[in-house]
């Protein structure tokens, strides 16, 4: 959906640090039905405003922030590095995602509180429009405190002003559920325009559960969902008042919603695992030694908006670096984690299917280890650079920092030998031959592949996960190639989202919610990113071991519990500490929060 928007729709929204962003009012409510289809497509646009640069989407930003990725890149790539070792590089580092969080809640809201100004032509029509504002509202705040903890929030048709921050635990996350148990009330069920990047009443149920088991997890530090689910009398949690939501929302409505979508069967898992991405197209099928047996039984990549894809963030052929949103519309992460190699062809005989790009977020080379025998998982995500079965010469480049050669096969940019290579692309769903992006820069500019937020295959283990039962993972299991009767427990489950979603953002927040609120240096989370220190990695010329930037990742972490350093110029404009005040872990008490270059190994 975020394609369609107009770029006009963002130029209301200054990115400038003299702007205080929740002070952003809605204006004049929607006086017609046209009027708020146009504020809930750009509501949508938001989305890409997030991607415009991937260090401030929550694919890429958990990605680096987790135990599976390095920030990598070059050695001036200091933002990247900053994340991965969970420090700051500038003030500003964030100031994008705040900024966007509350771009998106100002048109949901516009949408929420115009949607009876007039009469619709269904009620139908009507309620799937205020259930994707709710879901977005629902969606936007759900980043945004995830991100950056108790952040300034309101739930009216304009922000209050001031706007203060409000408890994440007892004020904003009770608003998000209640957002996503609206959404999916009242999104009818028979609304199937599946793929076309709006939400649906499936991709509200996901997100129901997905906030849920947060907050169940870090906030009430519950442990082991399922045994404290069954063993607490399903506790229920009080909800706002808002159509669509009930007064609370118990355990067994978030399982009922899994279970309706589960059950439905509008979405189904792809068939083999490999399918899911772009590197199994017609085009580069039949020359990648990885999937050329599907390229003879006539198997190629499911395309964008398959049929396990929930909900996702679309692209489009226009771009350019001119202006201050237009880049969102390509998918950037494709160029942020394709081949550090050097040269700007964007993907060289050598390297093909695979394009060239900026080498951030590849794999921590401990992601290579603890993959049961026969996962087709493994190689489906994980790009070996040093094997020559996979891919050609591949040097490491004189200015690569935390380099592993193990790049994310689910993001990179994707090339094929029916290209001509003086003007090689990527491709989406054909090949595309010439610079055809307005920034005149394939390389830059070629990726429309989906970002994919959510997969069925979520759903199903979030199933498991909440009930305590292998019926649904063991589906997931089964299309891995693996033994489909593993019974379920914590640990199975935990190891098992590990490797289905390797590389697509979940995995850090999977950490957060397992260890709870001030887990410290020894819960979880911290360990799992401690595990980071001393990992193979090449710097410059020759190989090395990591080590953290300024004390270490379990300290780091257990100091901000994997919140992140509030923008100080938004705290400055307010200067009010009762209004905002900045994140445990960020001020100037840390001496360890703040780096100016990126590691040296």
């Amino acid at each position: 959906m975020g394609v369609v928007a107009a770029l006009a729709l963002s130029s209301c929204d200054s990115y400038l640090d003299s702007e205080n962003y929740t002070e952003a009012n809605t204006g004049n409510f929607p006086a017609q039905l046209a009027d708020v289809q146009s504020t809930l497509t750009g509501a949508y646009s938001v989305l890409n405003q997030f991607t415009r640069d991937p260090l401030q989407s929550p694919v890429l930003v958990y990605n680096i922030m987790s135990d599976e990725c390095n920030g990598a890149g070059g050695t001036g790539d200091v933002e990247c590095s900053a994340i991965g070792h969970l420090v700051s590089n500038k003030p500003a580092l964030f100031d994008m995602a705040y900024s966007a969080t509350y771009a998106g809640v100002a048109r949901a809201n516009s949408v929420i509180y115009s949607i009876d100004n007039f009469n619709w032509p269904s009620k139908e029509q009507r309620d799937q429009t205020l259930g994707e504002a709710y879901f977005l509202r629902g969606l936007y705040y759900l980043w945004g405190s995830q991100f950056f903890g108790n952040i300034p929030a309101y739930w009216q048709a304009s922000a209050p002003t001031p706007c203060p921050q409000q408890d994440a635990e007892t004020v904003i996350y009770p608003h998000i559920l209640a957002d996503f148990l609206s959404a999916y009330t009242l999104m009818p069920s028979n609304y199937t325009q599946m793929g076309d990047g709006h939400a649906t009443k499936d991709a509200a149920a996901g997100y129901l559960a997905r906030a849920y088991m947060f907050y169940e997890g870090f906030y009430k530090q519950v442990g082991e969902l399922a045994k404290a689910g069954l063993d607490d009398d399903k506790k229920n949690i009080d909800l706002p008042s808002q159509e669509g939501a009930t007064k609370q929302l118990s355990y067994d409505q978030v399982v009922a919603a899994l279970d309706y979508v589960c059950g439905n069967k509008r979405y189904d898992l792809i068939k083999d695992y490999r399918l899911l991405w772009q590197y199994t197209n017609k085009y580069t099928a039949p020359d990648y030694a990885f999937v050329k047996d599907l390229a003879k039984d006539n198997r190629f990549w499911a395309g964008n908006g398959n049929q396990e894809e929930i909900f996702q963030i679309q692209f489009g052929n226009f771009g350019s670096w001119n202006g201050n949103v237009q880049m969102g519309f390509i998918n950037q992460t494709s160029l942020y984690c394709s081949l550090r190699t050097g040269s700007d062809n964007n993907g060289r005989a050598a390297s093909v299917p695979f394009g060239e790009g900026w080498g951030q977020g590849v794999f921590n080379s401990n992601m290579l280890d603890g993959w049961e025998a026969g996962d087709v998982r493994k190689k489906a995500t994980i790009l070996e650079c040093d094997d020559r079965t996979e891919i050609g010469a591949f040097d490491y480049v004189s200015d690569a920092s935390e380099e592993t050669g193990l790049y994310n096969k689910k993001v990179i940019a994707v090339t094929s030998k029916e290209c001509d290579f003086s003007s090689v692309a990527t491709w989406w769903g054909i090949v595309r031959g010439s610079n055809t992006q307005s920034n005149g820069n394939s390389m830059q500019g070629d990726h429309f592949a989906d970002l994919v937020l959510m997969r069925l295959a979520d759903i199903y283990l979030m199933h498991s996960e909440l009930t305590g039962t292998n019926t649904w993972m063991k589906e997931v299991r089964r299309r891995a190639g693996l033994n489909p009767d593993m019974a379920y427990s914590w640990d199975n489950i935990k190891r098992e989202r590990l490797h289905e979603f390797m590389g697509e953002g979940l995995r850090f927040n999977d950490l957060r919610r397992w260890s709870g609120k001030n887990g410290g240096e020894n819960c979880e989370a911290a360990k799992a990113l401690q595990a980071q220190e001393g990992t193979k990695v090449f710097y410059v010329d020759h190989w090395s071991t990591m080590k953290h930037a300024t004390s270490s990742w379990a300290k780091r972490y257990a100091a901000t519990d994997g919140f992140l350093q509030m923008p100080e110029a938004q705290i400055n404009i307010i200067a009010n500490p009762n209004v905002l005040t900045q994140n445990p872990g960020w001020t100037a008490e840390n001496t360890d929060k703040n780096i100016s270059s990126s590691p040296v190994y």
